[in-house]
């Protein structure tokens, strides 16, 4: 049944990314980047706020930090699915004088734990959220989504160091693995060879799957785990539109009235 919802929940959040994205117009968006993690958080809302943010200034809630933070298009679109933001919030989308612009604005009322920008720190943000509840004794899951290129950065490793040395079992990191980054694919660019490897070296437990296999995403989320956790999910770049996927084009873009209408289409197939 869960996964039914969570399915149901991608299915609408692919659309609504792709209609405020073209409402968006010379703006732009960052299309595939959101798209790829869609199915990731529709898992992870149907897991851990499957009605509610459980208490937005409760010391003790479970925390979601997007430190991929170009998928903010992708977060408000799952955020509505969930109803923890309107239909009329999320169409400010690159409005001018709103909230909901290319990279999320902390608000913790919606749920909103982080403001994203630089790429690594959301990592080291969440890293540290999850240190100062072990030592003051609360007991709550920090979860951290990252994305294969942001991997490139230090500050993540260095972290990701931390989360281990400190023995942070409420801490997991998912990484987005499409493959590509804003200028094209991470192989030409910047390999990281075998990240599970690493992480294992790192001292976690990892989990590879596909990023957009439902069953596989809940089983690695709710899988207990006695050192901290990375999940590494295989995904596709621009999921469920022809034309954007694994197309570094479409790492940030604008669509026009025909792609717009082909879009569409794909996601109704």
């Amino acid at each position: 049944m869960m996964r039914l919802d969570s399915i149901k929940k991608s299915e609408f959040a692919r659309k609504r990314v792709i209609e405020l994205g073209y409402c968006s117009k010379r703006n732009g968006a960052h299309f595939g980047s959101s798209l790829s993690l869609i199915d990731i958080l529709c898992c992870l809302y149907s897991v851990f706020f499957p009605k509610s943010l459980n208490g937005v200034n409760d010391k003790d809630r479970t925390r979601f930090i997007l430190s991929k933070g170009h998928g903010a298009l992708g977060y408000f679109s799952v955020l509505e699915a969930f109803g923890f933001l309107s239909k009329v919030q999320t169409s400010q989308f690159e409005v001018n004088g709103s909230n909901f612009f290319a990279h999320a604005h902390k608000d913790l009322d919606h749920g909103i734990e982080y403001s994203g920008g630089s790429l690594g720190l959301g990592v080291s943000f969440a890293v540290g959220i999850a240190l100062a509840n072990k030592l003051r004794d609360i007991n709550s899951q920090v979860i951290v989504l990252a994305g294969d290129g942001e991997c490139d950065e230090g500050i993540v490793w260095e972290s990701l160091m931390s989360a281990a040395h400190y023995d942070l079992k409420n801490f997991t990191i998912i990484v987005d693995r499409n493959g590509m980054q804003s200028d094209g694919l991470k192989s030409l660019i910047m390999s990281h060879q075998d990240v599970c490897l690493k992480a294992k070296s790192f001292g976690f437990q990892v989990h590879e799957i596909d990023g957009h296999d439902h069953v596989a995403i809940n089983e690695a989320l709710t899988t207990s785990a006695s050192k901290p956790k990375a999940i590494i999910a295989n995904t596709t770049k621009g999921k469920g539109v022809s034309f954007m996927e694994s197309n570094p084009i479409w790492h940030h873009g604008s669509l026009n009235d025909q792609q717009y209408t082909q879009a569409l289409k794909d996601l109704e197939r």
